[in-house]
């Protein structure tokens, strides 16, 4: 009977594979196999000679489980008790023979009973940086990290970085250059769809894209204007937008009589959350009933403090006093600016007042409209005495005056744009910092 020596024969192994790593040419492949050598005894204990058949089998655990890798050799040579063979060379070894540990060897003589399993040591495992002298197509990377690698060029003659999943190799992630421009990030779906996309075009400017099943959203700097940001239909409402344009309302459909004193028939209070304006637009029906030979005489107006008209501000309703007694309905208008300030509520009252006759309001109805933004010069006409107002509403402008008032509309708007620009810059820096912070976490986990 031949007794087989597998110890030897182990640490031959181990040698001849390192052998063969370290001694592969720069631009060379590294063989796929594994050179494998024994000493085999007989019972006597005396070296073996002959041929035998060999059963190599790779393993996860020491003993028991499933086979990761078989390979079957027929008619071995043994000299002396020595026989060598190449594993792979009959059965290709897979990625699972190496692609972590621990691993251990099994070997069966002319199908006798498996010797005891040895555990495979580092040189197998020189298989996994077949690519380490030389990259033309790529590195797998799945576990711990990298201070130094060797240049892997796109078609671009750009260094790129891929991240795949380990299971089933799909990418996950790519950095490098792209085919829109220098420094590109990709980041892929399960199903291998592009969701996210950032890069610097050539001209400089970057661009951020998030890609879904069914909408999509990119700022893009490259292009002007509002074509520079797109966002899915109804991605944003009036909770994500700081500043967005808003109402108040009040409405009141009973008579109120109007007395001497001026005092307030409706108000309504709007908070704005950013400075700008608030328009006020009032309405209600003035019911005078007229007496032949007296004055009918009243006001209605809108004020900021609730206390008096201000300066031009009220409207007059008036019957004369030669006109026929009875019963008159007068319908009022009334609108203002007012300025606004951050989270400072803003309360404008409808106020009325008659000095003679007999004069009551109803239908009264009173809205604020919020607007962050003008785009050309705002003449607040409408405010209370002590507001300091000094002059009624401006005439009829001149075509220098015109001129002007387009300019500085101009100007308005180009420094809103700046401004918004300037803010999504931040933000889109910002976010980028997240993501290459989120990547370093990653490569920390796996390390």
């Amino acid at each position: 009977m031949i007794r087989p020596n597998h110890t030897v024969g182990l640490l031959i192994l181990v040698t001849a594979t390192a052998i063969l790593a370290a001694a592969a040419p720069a631009l060379a492949a590294v063989p796929r196999t594994i050179a494998f050598q024994g000493f085999l005894t007989d019972a006597g204990g005396q070296p073996a000679g002959g041929v035998v058949n060999l059963d190599f089998a790779v393993y996860n655990v020491a003993t028991g489980g499933t086979a990761l890798w078989t390979e079957t050799h027929a008619a071995v040579p043994v000299n002396q008790g020595v026989f060598a063979v190449a594993l792979g060379s009959v059965s290709p070894l897979n990625g699972a023979v190496a692609n972590s540990s621990p691993r251990f060897i099994g070997i069966r003589v002319n199908g006798e009973v498996e010797l005891p399993r040895t555990e495979l040591r580092a040189a197998p495992f020189a298989l996994r940086a077949q690519a380490a002298d030389s990259v033309t197509t790529g590195i797998n990377i799945k576990q711990g990290n990298v201070s130094a690698l060797s240049s892997q060029y796109s078609t671009q003659g750009e260094l790129n970085l891929e991240w795949r999943c380990q299971d089933f190799n799909q990418m996950v992630a790519r950095l490098g250059a792209g085919f829109n421009g220098d420094g590109t990030l990709l980041l892929y779906s399960n199903s291998g769809a592009t969701s996210l996309e950032a890069y610097s075009s050539r001209f400089g400017n970057p661009f951020l894209g998030l890609y879904g099943a069914v909408d999509l959203a990119f700022i893009d700097l490259d292009q002007a204007s509002d074509s520079s940001i797109r966002f899915p239909v109804g991605g944003i409402n009036s909770v994500e937008s700081y500043n967005e344009p808003g109402l108040a309302s009040a409405t009141n459909t009973n008579f109120t009589s109007l007395t001497a004193a001026v005092a307030s028939v409706l108000s309504r209070t709007l908070t704005p959350p950013s400075g700008g304006y608030v328009l006020a637009l009032g309405q209600c029906v003035a019911r005078i009933t007229h007496t032949s030979g007296t004055a009918t005489n009243g006001a209605i107006g809108l004020s900021d403090d609730g206390l008096g008209f201000g300066t031009a501000q009220d409207v007059n309703v008036q019957i004369s006093s030669g006109a026929a007694s009875g019963s008159y309905s007068i319908p009022v208008h009334l609108n203002g600016v007012f300025a606004a300030a951050a989270d400072i509520p803003v309360t404008i009252h409808l106020m009325g007042s008659e000095s003679s006759g007999a004069i009551e309001v109803e239908d009264v109805s009173l809205t604020l409209l919020y607007v962050p933004t003008s785009y050309g010069t705002v003449s607040q006409t409408l405010l209370a005495s002590e507001d300091g107002e000094e002059s009624a509403a401006q005439g009829t402008q001149s075509a220098a005056e015109i001129a002007d008032e387009v300019a500085a509309s101009r100007r308005a708007n180009d420094d809103r744009i700046a401004a918004e620009t300037a803010a999504q810059l931040a933000a889109h820096a910002a976010r980028l910092a997240e993501l290459e912070a989120r990547l370093d976490r990653i490569g920390s986990q796996e390390r």
